[in-house]
This record gives structure tokens, C-alpha cells and sequence, in this order.
């Protein structure tokens, strides 16, 4: 087992279930903590007021997953879910889903709220979308919709890590064979990670739906997100699609090092980026942009002809230029010399395809 596995499982000691719900927001008696209330409520205005949606009834405000259930962890968020009727703002309901996850994934992105140690996370929902839960809060009523039973389920942590230890070690091996993957290999990597990200996901669908929230394929999947084995997943696949289309290419010196007649260093047996009397101010070593963005960085330091970026990279880069994501638009990344073209692929995921400027 990986040592971020171990880590997870040992040093960490997660829990699975839990004698009491979580005891930082829920009292003895299972009420919900006022002043978490109060500021939750505060966030939800602050959310509708920036997704614009001033005028459109709100069914209910409510608390689901881990944090109103006994299966939380330290890693656990405070799921807070906004029901509308979408049918008030158009009538295809898929159409308003996908225009709302958007500026909702921005929202997440840009705003770490944390409450005594666990990250609030706003989700949009339609009024009559079931959601099956067994443990439902309303903060807008300040009641229970459904309250959970303590009822520990029988869990095997052993086949619980070792699912997700085995998809951990495939996301190691692609992570490192892409390191000098270029072309047709890099392509082929790029289709391994996604049909990997595409099981991940059937996987934790099968469990969900065999056995609910507590199925060895939920908890599996939830490792690999705590553990940053999803994100790197997400990070393969992106990095895999620039290599695809990464043009080969030395600097000069990296080109002629191996030729006599145009390599000095060869040739008299002297190195001409060595500092001394004569050379001291001799700078032949190319000049490094050393950008907070790690995407930029490597775009202007040549690792790339152009970098796609989708889903939370491409958020993070555009949160680092305080960037508003906005499909069809072509904008400028600061001062930085590169731009961002935004598009949606075939699958709605957010892209981005940065390029330096002409």
C-alpha cells in the first residue's frame, strides 16, 4: 500500500461511521449549532446573489452528506444545497442544470470558506429532483427532513483499500510514463487515464446503487478523492492531451552539444558559460519566467507550443488572473504574455487552450 494510503488509513485514522453525528455543528440531541446556521444562510444569499438569480422562488435550503449523517470524516464538507423550481427560469431543465453548475463551479473554486475545519460547498438543484439521503437538513426551516438512524453497516476496510490501492498504482504508472511521452504514446496514455477516470466513476455508480453509501466501491472512491489520487487522475489527462500536440525542440546549445565544430566546449575544451574574469556578465543561459501559475510557467519557459487545460486546472489558472470562465471568449492571463481561448468540449467539461500571445 502507497504512502498516502497508509498515511489515510493509519496516521490519519479515518472512520467509516461514527458513534455521534458531527459533534463541531450537532448537539447531544442532534440540533443543528445557530450560529453554523446563521452563516450558512449568509453564504446561500451571497451564492444566489451571484449567480443572479434574485426573483426565483427558493423551495428550501438544505444540509446533506457526510455532515448531517454519522459517516463523516475530517475531510467531510458542509454540502449545502439550494432548491429551485429550474422550470421558473426555462423550461429544458438540462439546459438550466448545466448554465447553473458553471458559475456554481466558480463560486466553489474562488471561495474556501471553512467552518471550524470543514469546506463549505454550494450545489444547485431543482425543487423535484429526488435525493436520496438518510440524512436531510433544512437550514431554511431549521429542521430535520429526514433524520438518520444510527445504524453501523458492516464495513471491510481491507477490501476497501485494496480497491483503491489498486487504482492508485495505475495512476502511478501513467503519471509516470507521461513524463517523456510525446505523439501517438502520449495519445494512447490520454485514452488509458480517461477510460481509468470513466471505471472510477462506473465503479462508485455500481456500489451506490448495489449498496448505497456504505458499498467497499463508495468508500473506494472516496479514499482516492481524499487522497489527491482523483486530482491526479484529472491532471494526467489534461497534461497527456498538450503532449499529444508538443512540438519536439532543443535550444541551440541543447541542439550543437554534440557537434565538434559548433560546441566550443568540445572544441578547445573550454565551457563558454563559465564565469570568470572576462565572462562574468555572459548570460547564455536562457531566460526562466517564473510565474505563480504552473501552466504559464512552463508555456513561456518552452515545455509547450500550447497547453489545454479542463475542469479545475483550467479554474485555478483562471482564478490566479482573476479570469472569469466564459465559453467562446479569448482573454488575456494578466501581464503574463499568454492567452486563454475558453471552450466546452462534446461533454460540457470546461476547457481552455493557452497560447502565447503574436
Amino acid at each position: 500500500m502507497s504512502t498516502p494510503l497508509r498515511a489515510f488509513l493509519i496516521n490519519i485514522s479515518v472512520r467509516f461511521y461514527n458513534n455521534t453525528l458531527n459533534q463541531k455543528f450537532w448537539s447531544e440531541d442532534n440540533k443543528f449549532d445557530p450560529d453554523i446556521r446563521e452563516k450558512l444562510l449568509s453564504i446561500t444569499d451571497d451564492f444566489i446573489h451571484n449567480l443572479d438569480l434574485e426573483g426565483v422562488d427558493i423551495s428550501d435550503i438544505t444540509l446533506t452528506g457526510s455532515n448531517s449523517n454519522y459517516n463523516y470524516n475530517e475531510y467531510s464538507d458542509l454540502d449545502v444545497h439550494v432548491l429551485i423550481d429550474f422550470k421558473d427560469i426555462n423550461e429544458d431543465e438540462d439546459l438550466v442544470k448545466k448554465a447553473l453548475d458553471g458559475p456554481r463551479f466558480v463560486w466553489n473554486l474562488r471561495h474556501n470558506v471553512n467552518l471550524r475545519g470543514h469546506d463549505v460547498e454550494m450545489y444547485m438543484q431543482d425543487k423535484d429532483e429526488p435525493h436520496i439521503a438518510s440524512g436531510l437538513y433544512s437550514l431554511k426551516d431549521n429542521k430535520w427532513i429526514t433524520e438518520p438512524s444510527y445504524d453501523p453497516p458492516s464495513i471491510d476496510i481491507k477490501d476497501v483499500f485494496k480497491k483503491a490501492n489498486s487504482i492508485e498504482t495505475d495512476v502511478e504508472i501513467l503519471k509516470e510514463k507521461i513524463l517523456d511521452a510525446r505523439g501517438e504514446e502520449a495519445r494512447e496514455l490520454h485514452e488509458r487515464a480517461n477510460r481509468l477516470k470513466k471505471k472510477i466513476s462506473n465503479m462508485r455508480k455500481r456500489g451506490l446503487a448495489r449498496e448505497g453509501e456504505f458499498s467497499v466501491e463508495n468508500l473506494a472512491f472516496k479514499v482516492l478523492r481524499n487522497t489527491e489520487v482523483i486530482g491526479d487522475l484529472i491532471d494526467i489527462i489534461s497534461s497527456s492531451y498538450d503532449r499529444i500536440y508538443t512540438e519536439n525542440f532543443k535550444t541551440y546549445f541543447e541542439y550543437y552539444q554534440g557537434e565538434e565544430l559548433l560546441n566550443p566546449h568540445m572544441r578547445v575544451g573550454k565551457n563558454i558559460n563559465r564565469v570568470g574574469l572576462n565572462k562574468k556578465h555572459l548570460n547564455t543561459v536562457p531566460k526562466q519566467y517564473n510565474h505563480e501559475c504552473p501552466h504559464v510557467r512552463n508555456l513561456l519557459n518552452g515545455g509547450a507550443h500550447q497547453i489545454k487545460l479542463m475542469g479545475a486546472p483550467l479554474h485555478d489558472t483562471l482564478n490566479v488572473y482573476q479570469v472569469d470562465y466564459a465559453p467562446g471568449a479569448i482573454k488575456s492571463l494578466g501581464n503574463s504574455g499568454v492567452q486563454v481561448d475558453m471552450f466546452e468540449d462534446e461533454e460540457g467539461n470546461h476547457c481552455g487552450m493557452l497560447k502565447r500571445k503574436n
